[in-house]
C-alpha cells in the first residue's frame, strides 16, 4: 500500500509539472516559476499571509528621526471560500465515478480532500478562519516591536475602523486583542458603520463590471490546456468518464477554485497536483488579470477606480494631519477587504502596485499575490525629528516590505516628505 501511495504522489507530481520548465511560453515567465516553485502563489487573493509574503528588514531612519504615528489598512486574514456549488460539483462527479468503479486511487485522494474542506467551510461561506486570525495576531506583534516607540513613548490613543462584514471584525479584534497584549496602558476605540463602510470599503465602477469580464472571458475561453492528463489520472475509463465530466474545464475550474482555498484551513496538501501545469497557471492567469483591470490603476478602467478609493486616501490624509498636528494618535488602523487595499497602493503609486498597464501588461508583468493575500496590509509610519525645522517623513511597508513610490524622489532611502505626497495624493 505505502508503495502505491508514492507512485500516485509520484504521478500526480508528474501532471503538475509537465511542460513546466519552458517558462518562456507563458505570458509572464516570472509568475509561472514562481507557481512551479511555490503552488500557492497561484491561490492569489487566497492565499495565505505567511506562504505569499516574508517580513523584510527595516531601513535606519535619517539622523535624528523617530517614528510617532502609523496610518495603516488591513485586508482580513485567510477565511473560507465562496460558491458551494463546486464542493458539490466535485463530490457528485467523482463519486458516481467511484460508484462506477472508474475511479483511481487519485481520484480517491481528490473526493477525500474536497470533502475535508467542504466540511471545514461548514456552509460558511467567507468566514474568518483560525488561521486567518493567527495572521493579524502575527502581524500586530511585529507592528509593536518594529515601532515600539510609537505606542510606549507616544500618544496611547489607537483609533480603530472596521468594514461591516463579519470576517473583518474578527480580524480587528484579533489585532487589537495582541495589541492589548503587548501593552494594557493603549486606549484602543472601535467602530464600524454604514456611512465607515462608504469610506474604507470600495469597489469598481458597476458600469465597469460587464466590460471587464467581456474582456477576462476571451482569455478564459482561450486557455491552451489539454485536459487528457487531469482525466487519465482521475478516472480508469476516460471514455465512461466522460458521461460523468462532459467538459473537463469545468471539473479543472472547481479544482482549482477548492484548491486555492484549503490551505486557509490549514491542510497541507497541495490540490493543484491533480491538475495540469497548464491549467494552474493559466486559471490563476485569468483571475489576476481580472483584478488587476478592476481594482488597479488599469488603462481601460483606472480612472473610474481611482475616483472609487478617493474618499478612502482622503480619509488617511485627514486622519494623518490630525496625527501630525495634535500627536494624541498613535496610530489609525482600518480592517477591511482586498480591493480598496489594491487601489489604495495603485493611487498611492506604490511600485508593483501602481504601474498602468493594459491586459497585455498586466499579463506580463502584475503577480496579485504581492499585493493582497489574505492579511494583506500597508502602513504608512510617519517619522520625525528632534529639530522643529525639519520635514515630517514617512515610510510605506506594503506587507511589511519596505516599497519605492512611483513619481515621487524619496528624501533617504524609502524615507519621503509627507508634505510632499500628501500634496501629490490630495490632487
Amino acid at each position: 500500500m505505502r508503495r502505491l501511495s508514492i507512485v500516485v504522489i509520484l504521478l500526480c507530481s508528474a501532471l503538475f509539472t509537465a511542460g513546466a520548465q519552458d517558462f518562456s511560453k507563458y505570458p509572464n515567465p516570472e509568475f509561472a516559476k514562481m507557481i512551479s516553485e511555490k503552488p500557492w502563489i497561484a491561490n492569489l487573493n487566497a492565499c495565505p499571509y505567511e506562504m505569499a509574503v516574508q517580513p523584510g528588514p527595516q531601513t535606519k531612519a535619517p539622523h535624528g528621526y523617530k517614528p510617532f504615528y502609523i496610518s495603516h489598512y488591513g485586508r482580513h486574514g485567510s477565511r473560507s471560500g465562496w460558491d458551494q456549488d463546486k464542493y458539490k460539483n466535485i463530490i457528485s462527479t467523482l463519486g458516481a465515478a467511484k460508484e462506477a468503479g472508474i475511479l483511481t486511487a487519485s481520484g480517491d485522494s481528490l473526493l477525500n480532500e474536497v470533502t475535508l474542506v467542504k466540511e471545514a467551510t461548514n456552509k460558511m461561506d467567507g468566514r474568518l478562519t483560525v488561521r486567518g486570525q493567527r495572521e493579524h495576531r502575527a502581524i500586530a506583534n511585529r507592528m509593536y516591536k518594529n515601532f515600539r516607540r510609537v505606542f510606549r513613548r507616544g500618544s496611547k490613543n489607537v483609533r480603530v475602523l472596521s468594514s461591516t462584514v463579519p470576517r473583518c471584525l474578527v480580524s480587528m479584534a484579533a489585532f487589537t486583542n495582541q495589541l492589548s497584549e503587548l501593552d494594557y496602558r493603549l486606549s484602543i476605540v472601535m467602530d464600524c458603520g454604514e456611512e465607515i463602510q462608504k469610506e474604507i470599503s470600495n469597489d469598481s465602477a458597476p458600469e465597469d463590471r460587464a466590460a471587464r469580464h467581456h474582456i477576462t472571458d476571451s482569455l478564459r475561453h482561450s486557455m491552451p490546456v489539454d485536459y487528457s492528463g487531469m482525466m487519465s489520472l482521475l478516472f480508469t475509463d476516460t471514455t465512461t468518464a466522460k458521461q460523468f465530466v462532459p467538459v473537463p474545464r469545468y471539473l479543472a475550474r472547481d479544482i482549482f477554485g477548492v484548491g486555492r482555498i484549503c490551505r486557509s484551513f490549514d491542510f497541507d496538501f497541495n490540490m493543484f497536483r491533480f491538475l495540469p501545469f497548464d491549467a494552474v497557471y493559466y486559471w490563476a492567469e485569468y483571475n489576476n488579470v481580472s483584478m488587476y483591470l478592476g481594482q488597479c490603476n488599469s488603462v481601460p478602467f483606472g480612472d473610474n477606480r481611482m475616483a472609487r478609493t478617493k474618499p478612502l486616501v482622503d480619509l488617511v490624509v485627514r486622519q494623518a494631519d490630525e496625527a501630525v498636528a495634535t500627536g494624541d494618535v498613535a496610530a489609525d488602523l482600518r480592517f477591511g477587504h482586498d480591493y480598496p487595499l489594491m487601489a489604495l497602493c495603485s493611487y498611492l503609486g506604490v511600485v508593483g502596485a501602481a504601474e498602468r498597464y493594459d491586459v497585455e501588461g498586466a499579463r506580463q508583468h502584475y503577480i496579485s499575490t504581492l499585493v493582497a493575500p489574505f492579511a494583506g496590509n500597508l502602513q504608512i509610519v510617519f517619522y520625525r525629528s528632534r529639530k522643529a525645522d525639519k520635514p515630517v517623513l514617512v515610510k510605506l511597508l506594503l506587507n511589511e516590505n519596505e516599497v519605492r513610490l512611483m513619481d515621487l524622489e524619496p528624501v533617504q532611502g524609502p524615507y519621503y516628505s509627507w508634505e510632499a505626497l500628501r500634496e501629490k495624493i490630495s490632487r
